[in-house]
C-alpha cells in the first residue's frame, strides 16, 4: 500500500505536466495509403488528413484514402473516410518530438470492381476500427505520421497501412 501512493503520485504529476504545457494545435497532411482484402492487395492511393492536438496525449483526426487499382481488364475503385482518436504520450527532443499512438474509431468504407466498364461488384460498409502508429514533429512546422489500421468489416478482413507528410498550423 506504502508503495501505491508514490505511483499515483507519480502518475498525476506527469499527466498534470503534460496536459498543463499542451502542444496543441490544428495539422493536414498528404501521404500514401495501401490497401489489402483478404490478405491480397487491394490498391494503393492517396490520403489527406486533417488532425487537432489537444495536449501531449490525446489527438483528433479524420482523413480520406483512396485505394485503386487494375488488372486484367478488372478495375477497382475504393475509398476510406475515417474519424478517430489516438491516445499516446508525445516525447519531446530536441527540436523533434515522437509520439507512439494507439487510435479508435469508425470508418466508412467504398468499394467498387468493373470488368470491362460493366459493374461487377459495389461495397459499402461502416465499422469500428483500431490502429496503431506513430506520429513525428520535425521541428515547429512540420510532422510525418505511419500508421497501420484494422477495420473490422462484416464480410472482409481489411487493413490499411498509410505514411503521411504534413505541416502543423
Amino acid at each position: 500500500m506504502k508503495a501505491l501512493i508514490p505511483a499515483i503520485l507519480g502518475t498525476v504529476l506527469i499527466s498534470s505536466h503534460a496536459l498543463a504545457n499542451p502542444m496543441e494545435g490544428h495539422r493536414i497532411g498528404l501521404g500514401f495509403s495501401s490497401t489489402e482484402a483478404d490478405s491480397s492487395d487491394w490498391g494503393n492511393g492517396i490520403k489527406l488528413e486533417y488532425g487537432y492536438e489537444f495536449n501531449h496525449i490525446f489527438g483528433l483526426n479524420v482523413s480520406y484514402a483512396q485505394n485503386n487499382d487494375s488488372e486484367y481488364g478488372l478495375k477497382l475503385d475504393g475509398s476510406t473516410f475515417k474519424v478517430d482518436s489516438d491516445i499516446g504520450y508525445k516525447f519531446d527532443l530536441d527540436g523533434f518530438s515522437i509520439k507512439p499512438y494507439a487510435a479508435v474509431g469508425l470508418a466508412r468504407n467504398s468499394e467498387e470492381l468493373t470488368y470491362q466498364g460493366e459493374k461487377v461488384m459495389s461495397y459499402n460498409d461502416t465499422s469500428l476500427f483500431f490502429g496503431i502508429g506513430a506520429r513525428a514533429d520535425i521541428g515547429r512546422h512540420f510532422y510525418t505520421d505511419m500508421r497501420f489500421d484494422l477495420p473490422t468489416f462484416d464480410s472482409v478482413d481489411y487493413d490499411q497501412f498509410s505514411w503521411t507528410f504534413g505541416y502543423r498550423f
